[in-house]
């Protein structure tokens, strides 16, 4: 099975600050930061952020072009070579964004997808990627819990909706998104209460499938941190259990870590290595000669927000 070391990553000089409900990407080495709510329920700023593996610093991306409309928070964000893309998010009053990317080398911001047009307006969805296509999956539009999967081809540039799961994954917020050797995977979330159901879809058979998993199965929970390493799916943190004030409080919140093996559907449980939280940022990396999982920020047990950075780096799989 797959082993690893968690360790914390070391920030010098201005942070852009604690925050949760934000996501992170990768190009090369640096990670960058978008989105984000200190006070419940109200965003942030408009920043793009970038963390330089190097030097260990912040900096704030050129603001250059089609710069998204709003702050905004349960935004998604994915990388695809050089290239950034964002997609959905809202402000503190419920307003949304569209479908944005960010080139990396030109540094500029182009608006893809203006928010009426494309997959619904949503926030605390789910995205991955692979080399030619962003999947957008469920979240919270702006009336209700939705489960379909989109797709944008980066070449085509188009947008495809996919059949739809039916009531076995039902709509939910807060999923695990992960793509495998070409397939889908849908990992948990919250549909009113968190679930730990999983649910697979193959693009070239237009099928989905109830996925039984057995093994050391985490307990059920949504908004935690997910990468992929080759056939592993690893998760970390998490609510387990929301919060009598909905998303004004902390809910219940985990640390525990665990990985999927896709091929034998086995869980394991791995070692801890970051207090409990949810709501987190977190995306696959490559540090050091390492793939992992990389976390920034989240909502901690007291209600505050973190700022850390927390890497699991892959030893063997």
């Amino acid at each position: 099975m797959l082993r690893g070391k968690w360790i914390q990553v070391e920030q010098k000089g201005k942070t852009p600050g604690p925050r949760c409900s934000h996501d992170i990407a990768m190009v090369g080495n640096k990670m960058y930061a978008f989105g984000g709510e200190l006070k419940p329920n109200f965003h942030i700023d408009q920043h793009l952020y970038f963390f330089d593996f190097k030097t260990h610093r912040w900096s704030i991306a050129d603001p250059n072009g089609d710069v998204p409309e709003l702050p905004c928070l349960g935004v998604r964000m994915v990388a695809i070579g050089t290239t950034l893309y964002v997609f959905g998010g809202r402000d503190g009053f419920r307003n949304y964004n569209g479908f944005h990317s960010y080139d990396t080398v030109k540094r500029s911001w182009k608006l893809i997808t203006h928010v009426k047009k494309g997959p619904a307006p949503r926030s605390f969805h789910s995205m991955a990627a692979d080399d030619k296509n962003v999947y957008v999956f469920g979240g919270v539009s702006t009336k209700e819990r939705v489960n379909t999967l989109h797709a944008y081809n980066i070449i085509d540039q188009k947008w495809i909706e996919f059949p739809n799961p039916g009531e076995s994954c039902k709509a939910r917020g807060g999923a695990g998104l992960a793509v495998v050797k070409g397939k889908i995977w849908v990992v948990y979330g919250f549909i009113g209460e968190e679930v730990e159901d999983v649910h697979c879809f193959d693009p070239v058979e237009s099928k989905w499938t109830k996925v039984e998993t057995r093994g050391e199965k985490p307990w059920a929970r949504s908004v935690f941190a997910l990468a992929v390493v080759g056939k592993y799916i690893i998760i970390s943190g998490g609510e387990i259990e929301m919060d009598v004030q909905a998303h004004l409080g902390p809910g219940s919140l985990t640390g525990g870590t665990f990985v999927l093996d896709t091929e034998s559907l086995l869980w394991e449980k791995l070692e801890e290595g970051h207090s409990p939280r949810g709501w987190i940022a977190s995306t696959t990396a490559s540090i050091d000669g390492k793939k992992g999982l990389l976390m920034h920020g989240g909502k901690a047990p007291t209600n505050r927000r973190y700022e850390d950075i927390f890497f699991y780096g892959v030893d063997s799989a």
